[in-house]
């Protein structure tokens, strides 16, 4: 449309766009604008900010002399894409970068290092973050340990703590 087509349906009162008009899309606030104001996952309708949950499941330690692999799935429950950033157990911090869709999982790594020789070290944490807005969370854990008979301590299970904590 002209600058005069324009003119002359202001004057006339006519409607300056059209329905199929890439102008009148955009106007309208069509997804394809980018300007459509969108509603921010990461909160609820009142406002408070979703704390986004995680479920560690399925653990694996292997023994390998004096040291020790342990692997856990990691289930995003969060309405949302997280981000895995870090693991930290019995002193320990695994780097991560995977990314978790709504309801995906995925096997990781989260220790490798000796065999504890005792249940002192019965903390850890994972560290994530929403994708949409990098807002970063950390899930507790408490570590449950499974006494070798020759006196080594494995992992066994995590037990999360109460609730996962904004940082």
């Amino acid at each position: 449309m002209g600058l005069f087509d324009f003119m002359t349906k202001m004057i006339k009162g006519e409607p300056i766009f059209d329905a199929q008009s890439p102008i009148a899309s955009r106007a309208a606030g069509s997804p394809s604008s980018g300007t459509v104001p969108q509603t921010d996952p990461p909160r609820h309708d009142t406002g408070h900010k979703i704390h986004p949950e995680i479920k560690v499941t399925r653990l694996t330690t292997r023994r390998n002399g004096s040291t020790m692999q342990t692997y856990a799935w990691i289930q995003n429950d969060a309405p949302f894409a997280i981000e895995l950033r870090s693991f930290r157990i019995m002193g320990r911090t695994s780097s991560m970068g995977y990314q978790l869709a709504l309801g995906h999982g995925q096997e990781v790594q989260i220790y490798n290092g000796p065999i504890a020789k005792d249940e002192s070290e019965n903390d850890a944490y994972v560290e994530y973050r929403v994708v949409q807005n990098g807002d970063y969370f950390q899930q507790e854990f408490h570590v449950e340990f499974d006494r070798q008979s020759d006196g080594a301590f494995l992992i066994e299970e995590l037990h999360p703590e109460e609730h996962v904590r904004d940082i």
